[in-house]
């Protein structure tokens, strides 16, 4: 789901390390801010610091201090300053050590309007600011997250003005290695804040786990809290590695040993990054619910699409009428098939895509990842495993829902690495990854998970056979992963069935045959079909079709069988088939056959 309207934040209590008790100050409260304006900075407040500050060395004394301008000397910030020029360090007052000398800066600086301004400081040791007597962020204690580069952008922070002059004042401490000072407007951060930006949402279903996966405002340290639904005690998970909680905006908490065929709930819990010993509960503690698998559930149904290789606003409404023409929203978990997008895009799938199948399943229902090509394509195409990535970091993978298997395969890209005419290929190191991938699927394909299934489906965005790919790298790619263990008369592995996208026609293969069913004649498949005993169902995608470039699948697994059917965005189920464990199939809707 998209950035809530309004958020509340929690004040903390700010403990100071010099001596004695410190007098109280207000604390700046955000409880009415629109989080939706921050986000594009639209709300606040333009403000304009005056380049000559005063300085006055030595700790501040007593409770006025941050309501009170005094003059000192005046110094000129207009970028970085050091404020080791403003002190004799050969004579510093007795009792202080130069690594922890302070000082009080002022600024008098005029604001267009009342509301809520943005700035941020650069400052080696540490900094405490206030506005015109409300205290508004500290670093004093746990300090900036990195080593500053004096910048805006090492420690910003919201900040109350009103219309007219305002007064900063600011304490600031000198560090070890000197005391340079910034003061300006952050360009490329925000305040962390201990704020649900994006999701929750839940992946990577299998017997007796689940993921969960949100965004955060900035760099916070965060995890859950589940229980399972009628027990009072709550289990506490953490987005760590190895034992030390990451500080980052996006989070993914693997829960496993989760009960099978169990109700869970769960609420998401941070640690506020002003104040690490508070915890906040995110919506004022929302809860939200999953379902497990139970490890012998026969029936059950899934959604699965591919190829939204849409601008965002087409993508949307695709997507809906997909959903609602699949009536997705009574299916245990979806798919996306890979392609979700033109180029990989944390953003497009965070505002559009995620929250879209969210909102179909009722915030319930799991998604699972495939990668596509187009996926290995764009700015964040090396972040792709750092969102989606399972357990084990990887793009492919298998699980079990109730009694049947689904392995997962990443299908690379449909070039080489070495092709002329797109820098994003170079970045590819095609022979380690299917070598890797190669070594998985000979693991996975022997484990109990896989052989002890009553049934098996391939979730991929491409096909060994029965599609035709101009760029002709795929099909043969998959053919090398897995026609060791699925091709031929008497396979070493059955396959039920196999779901695929990347050709952007719609096609459905007749298994043993070289016959493929299609709403028009497709173009000839690289390779027959007659030593594949399983039926490759292939969705379709921006100019495939004349009249419908995007399709998706209803999967309705029951007792011995399972119900494949396929729409357009129109709501037509086109084709419907219902697959025998067997391997026999029943037309129920028929689309033409064509031979080759």
């Amino acid at each position: 789901m998209k950035l809530r309207s309004v958020f509340w934040l929690f004040s903390f209590a700010f403990l100071l390390t010099t001596a004695g008790e410190e007098p109280e100050h207000p604390r700046f409260d955000l409880s009415w801010l629109q989080v939706d304006a921050i986000a594009d900075r639209s709300s606040l407040v333009n403000i304009t610091l005056e380049e000559t500050w005063h300085f006055l060395p030595g700790k501040p004394v007593g409770d006025e201090w941050p309501k009170t301008f005094r003059n000192g000397t005046p110094v000129t910030v207009n970028g970085t300053v050091d404020l080791d020029t403003m002190i004799d360090l050969d004579n510093l007052p007795e009792g202080e050590n130069a690594e922890e000398f302070e000082a009080v800066l002022y600024n008098r600086f005029q604001a267009e309007r009342d509301g809520i301004a943005l700035l941020g400081i650069g400052c080696y040791r540490g900094f405490e600011a206030f506005v015109n007597g409300v205290f508004c962020a500290s670093t004093l204690i746990y300090g900036t997250r990195n080593a500053p580069v004096f910048s805006p952008d090492d420690a910003p922070f919201f900040l109350p003005v009103k219309k007219g002059e305002n007064l900063l004042a600011l304490r600031v401490r000198r560090g070890r290695d000197g005391w340079k000072f910034r003061c300006g407007t952050p360009l490329k951060r925000y305040p962390a804040l201990p704020l649900l930006q994006y999701g929750p949402w839940l992946g990577n279903p299998d017997a007796g786990k689940m993921s969960i996966r949100f965004v955060t405002f900035g760099d916070v340290g965060s995890g859950v809290e589940f229980r399972k639904q009628g027990s009072e005690k709550w289990q506490t998970a953490w987005d760590h590695l190895h034992g030390q909680i990451l500080r980052r905006p996006f989070h993914v908490i693997h829960l496993d040993n989760l009960e099978p065929g169990a109700r869970y709930e769960y609420r998401i819990l941070m640690l506020d990054p002003r104040d690490p010993a508070q915890q906040v509960y995110a919506e004022n503690g929302k809860i939200y619910a999953f379902s497990t698998p139970d490890n012998e559930q026969t029936n059950f149904s899934f959604f699965f699409t591919s190829d939204l290789q849409f601008q965002p606003d087409l993508l949307k409404r695709v997507l809906n009428r997909l959903l609602k023409a699949a009536d997705a929203g009574s299916c245990d978990f979806f798919v996306l098939g890979g392609d979700s997008g033109i180029l990989f895009s944390s953003s497009e799938l965070f505002n559009v895509v995620l929250p879209q199948l969210d909102q179909a399943g009722h915030g319930e229902r799991p998604v699972v990842m495939v990668r596509g090509n187009h996926e290995l394509r764009g700015e964040e195409a090396d972040r792709y495993l750092y969102y989606f990535g399972d357990r084990d970091g990887l793009s492919y993978g298998i699980f079990r829902y109730g009694d049947t298997a689904f392995l997962v395969l990443d299908c690379w890209e449909d070039h080489p690495a070495r092709s002329p005419g797109a820098d994003y290929y170079h970045y590819n190191l095609d022979e380690l990854f299917l070598n890797e991938e190669k070594e998985f699927l000979k693991q996975a394909l022997a484990s109990e998970k896989w052989t002890s299934a009553t049934r098996r489906i391939v979730l991929a965005h491409g096909a060994p056979y029965s599609t035709y790919d101009p760029w002709k790298m795929m099909p043969f790619n998959v053919q090398e992963l897995t026609d060791p263990y699925f091709a031929g008369r008497n396979p070493q592995s059955r396959v039920n069935l196999w779901l695929a996208g990347h050709a952007h026609r719609y096609t459905r293969s007749i298994p043993g045959t070289n016959i493929i069913t299609a709403p028009t004649k497709p173009l000839k498949p690289h390779k027959g079909g007659v030593d594949y005993l399983f039926p490759v169902l292939t969705g379709a995608g921006p100019g495939g079709h004349p009249v419908m470039p995007a399709s998706a699948f209803r999967v309705d697994a029951m007792k011995g069988k399972l119900i494949v059917s396929a729409f357009w965005p129109d709501g037509t189920c086109f084709e419907k088939i219902e697959i025998s464990n067997d391997g026999s199939i029943t037309e129920l809707v028929s689309l033409p056959r064509y031979e080759f």
